[in-house]
């Protein structure tokens, strides 16, 4: 079925502001997949010659960006944006037709006749690299402290009846029962590769940069619960005898068995908790009633206690630390160096207040001076390095 105009901007627009449902995103790839690239190119030139404003927009090579398209039809081989997104040229073209004020950044080669781009010679003189392994902390309930990253594999330690093991790929694991309620503390730094680890109960939790779990190293009573900081992705094993419980200050997550996200950093505007699979009841100290939430649905719990829900939540961007990259879609400046702080071990200083909103996905096996230069490619904001403090500077 041919598409009019107003229905192929319609696509483009919800798309690249990351609204789009399963069956507009497959409108939107049939109807490229299956015209010609001469209209394809042509219908970007129309939407870029129909803006008017006065407004500096993003700088792009609309040819070389034409040919990344074509490209991107016959090949899978895409080394550091994991999934070329069509909203690479969506977006672009409605920022430039509609003038919302978002910026789009891609990994286009840098051409050297382009003095409006980062000098990335420059910028890689301070460079900061992602974090080659696991820099956790192990703090076992008798004070000792175990360094995952020195220790080799197999038992790290006995909890009472309960073996600490260290697995092949990295992980903790504790084998096991017991009564006697010891408490142990894992602890995954800044600029640190996220860490796995097993319960004693079967429960999986994988913990993010600057993240901390603390749990006891066998389940007894009516319910098993453990406290966390920071962010941490949670499979839990089903036990309806003895419902899981995860707290953070005052707000409690129950479940019986479920896949779920929580980011809890204390630097965030609020607690988010994200259902992906199962159930699970959020409450708060605010006295409001607990709020149950739903596959897809995310609870935010705001500072003062309070749960708002939102639904049709981007599952595969609150997702993506845990697939180690970086996904941000419609994400601010402040947002966006949260997470490059956690995940370098840098501090972020903001000389400029940047309003602008960035969209992109980007392994986090980068070095932080490519991330810096494909957002100073928007002409939206500047950066300089000076060891491991990064100023935003425009």
């Amino acid at each position: 079925m041919k598409l009019s105009e107003d229905r192929v901007v319609y696509l483009l627009e919800v798309y690249s502001e990351g609204k789009a449902t399963a069956e507009e995103e497959q409108e939107l790839f049939n109807w490229v997949a299956k015209g010609e690239e001469k209209p394809v190119k042509e219908h970007i030139e129309k939407l870029v010659s129909s803006y008017s404003s006065g407004e500096a927009v993003l700088p792009v090579d609309w040819e070389q960006l034409y040919q990344r398209i074509v490209e991107e039809k016959s090949t899978k081989n895409i080394p550091l944006v994991r999934r070329i997104m069509w909203s690479y040229w969506a977006a672009a073209a409605i920022a430039l037709l509609l003038g919302t004020g978002y910026y789009f950044f891609m990994s286009l080669p840098v051409r050297k006749d382009r003095k409006d781009l980062v000098n990335i010679e420059q910028l890689n003189k301070d460079d900061v690299a992602p974090p080659a392994a696991v820099n956790a902390v192990l703090t076992l309930a008798n004070g000792q402290r175990i360094i995952l990253d020195s220790t080799g594999n197999g038992m790290l330690a006995m909890q009472g009846a309960v073996k600490v093991m260290k697995l092949p790929d990295g992980q903790i694991a504790y084998h096991g029962t017991g009564k006697d309620v010891q408490y142990n503390t894992l602890n995954n730094p800044r600029g640190s590769r996220v860490v796995g680890l097993t319960l004693a109960d079967g429960s999986k939790v994988w913990l993010n940069a600057a993240s901390s779990l603390r749990y006891p190293t066998a389940f007894t009573g009516k319910e098993r619960k453990v406290e966390i900081t920071g962010e941490a992705y949670f499979e839990v094993a089903h036990n309806p005898a003895m419902p899981f419980v995860v707290s953070k200050g005052g707000t409690t997550v129950r479940v019986l068995g479920t896949h779920f996200n929580i980011n809890a950093y204390d630097d965030e505007r609020s607690l988010n908790v994200t259902l992906l699979e199962g159930r699970v009841s959020v409450g708060s100290i605010a006295g409001a009633p607990p709020q149950v939430i739903i596959p897809g649905q995310q609870a935010q719990v705001g500072k003062s206690g309070d749960i708002e829900l939102v639904n049709s939540v981007d599952l595969d961007e609150v997702m993506a630390w845990k697939n180690d990259l970086f996904s941000f879609k419609g994400a601010g400046i402040e947002g966006i160096m949260r997470q490059v702080s956690r995940w370098y071990d840098v501090d972020v200083v903001f000389e400029k207040q940047v309003t602008e909103k960035f969209y992109a996905e980007v392994s986090k096996a980068t070095n932080v001076s490519t991330l810096l230069k494909m957002l100073e490619a928007t002409k939206a904001v500047q950066f300089s390095i000076e060891g491991k403090t990064i100023r935003v500077t425009l």
